[in-house]
Order: structure tokens, then sequence, then C-alpha cells
């Protein structure tokens, strides 16, 4: 199953579902994210919401990252304009685990 990445605005009104990690992408590149990362704070089973302050910090993290295969790469695509469009409407991530 995976993650779903939810935008949210800052009402936490749902603005859209924007990846539903059905090859446990995610769950798999944040085990290798260092002790102590944004990245490394998701939970693979349970939910998970960053605020703005939080995804500013993790587009800092996604920067010095380098994906492995092409599924890897989509992901963090996907991660990064998510975080944007969310600091852009005030609002969060949440990461719903299965």
């Amino acid at each position: 199953m995976g993650i779903d990445i939810i935008i949210q605005n800052q009402i936490h009104e749902r603005i859209g579902l924007v990846y539903g990690d059905a090859e446990d992408t995610l769950v798999k590149y944040r085990w290798n994210a260092p002790a102590g990362s944004i990245l490394r704070g998701l939970h693979a089973h349970a939910d998970t919401m960053f605020n703005t302050t939080q995804l500013t910090m993790l587009l800092d993290e996604l920067e010095n990252l380098s994906p492995n295969n092409d599924k890897e790469a989509e992901m963090l695509v996907v991660l990064r304009d998510s975080a944007e469009t969310a600091i852009r409407r005030n609002g969060y991530l949440w990461f719903s685990g299965d």
C-alpha cells in the first residue's frame, strides 16, 4: 500500500491527493534518510503531518538527495512539488501510512 501524500490548506481542507505510493518507494527511501532528518520522521504505518516550517526544512534536505532509479526520481519530484504547493497555501502535507 505505501504512503499517500495529501496537500492541505491553512485550515486543513484537502486540496489534493498527489501520490499513492503503491510500490512503497517513499517508505523504502525514508529508511535510508539520515537520522534526525525530516524525511526520516515519516511513519510508514501511521499518519505524519508537516507544517510549512518543517516543509521548508524538507525542501532543503531534498536538494541534497540523489535518486537511485526512476521511481525514486519521480517520488522526489512529487514530494518537492507537493511541499512547495503546501507552503504557497500556508498549509500542510499529511502523509497517511497504511
